[in-house]
């Protein structure tokens, strides 16, 4: 660790900005996530379907390419944390390469480093990410008022740790091996899942209030789409949760009320991996083994 890393004062990660999601059927997920979940739609020249929660010029984009269209976007402070956030991730034998002038244009951003942590979950470190002029004007009133955070699939919960820290995450509390990470004053904004897979979980998205949560519950049982889990409220964050399925088997939520840490430090605390340590209202996610106590 660099002398000047260790005397800042500001943190490494500004904030969970995007992610960027490969689907079979874009156009059938575009109208999934604009229509019924309620982004706003903005217009894209990269070949993707692209949307907005908030001030960002895009919170969530839809592609077709395997090769280049699935990652999660990482906001780092400024330039030179960046630079020293990939030697960190270098040293440590982790897959970090600087990204190219059309691959920042893509991802709308200044500057990326394109890394991938243990369970080859692809992680963008950017700076600079494009906000949009204009309002956020959504095309249905879903209560949405920003992009809250993520969860992850982990393949290799040790080094996915590993790989997080480096980026100066710390873990808040425990369920079983779930982790949430906390990188600002909110008890996490990063979840990480032990599974078989790897990959993107979920992307949560703030609402206004309970009344929003309650409001698309219903909303979406009109609609016939699939609840995975909710409306519930996690034991360890305090965080009420509304997980819903679109195709393609993208998982989006509405979230609110996380609780914020204050005060003094504590050490991370153990939640056993049971249904009211997930979910102390009550919901159990049946088809979705991360989200289960089952496993």
């Amino acid at each position: 660790m660099s002398e000047s890393t260790k005397n800042r004062t500001t943190p490494l990660i500004a904030s969970v900005c995007y992610v960027r999601h490969v689907v079979s059927e874009p156009q059938a997920c575009a109208r999934f996530v604009s229509d019924i979940f309620g982004l706003q739609q903005v217009a894209d020249q990269n070949g993707e379907f692209a949307f907005r929660s908030d001030e960002r010029y895009r919170s969530v984009s839809l592609s077709r390419d395997q090769n280049d269209g699935a990652s999660v976007g990482i906001e780092i402070w400024d330039g030179a944390t960046l630079e020293e956030i990939g030697k960190r991730l270098r040293e440590h034998s982790f897959i970090v390469r600087a990204a190219n002038s059309d691959e920042c244009r893509r991802r709308y951003v200044y500057s990326a480093l394109l890394a991938e942590d243990a369970s080859g979950n692809r992680i963008d470190l950017v700076t600079r990410p494009t906000r949009s002029g204009r309002r956020y004007f959504p095309p249905r009133d879903a209560g949405i008022v920003q992009f809250q955070g993520i969860g992850l699939r982990s393949t290799d919960h040790v080094r996915d740790l590993a790989f997080w820290r480096l980026l100066g995450a710390e873990v808040t509390d425990w369920v079983g091996d779930i982790a949430y990470l906390r990188t600002d004053n909110l008890h996490h904004r990063i979840a990480l899942y032990p599974s078989r897979r790897n990959g993107l979980l979920y992307a949560a998205f703030e609402v206004e209030a309970l009344d929003q949560i309650m409001q698309n519950s219903y909303f979406m049982q009109e609609n016939q789409v699939k609840i995975v889990q909710g409306p519930g409220r996690q034991s360890a964050s305090r965080q009420i949760f509304l997980h819903v399925e679109g195709p393609d088997g993208l998982i989006l939520s509405y979230v609110n009320g996380m609780a914020e840490m204050s005060g003094s430090p504590r050490p991370a605390r153990q939640f056993p991996l049971t249904a009211t340590s997930l979910c102390n209202w009550g919901s159990e996610s049946k088809d979705v083994p991360e989200l289960s106590a089952l496993g």
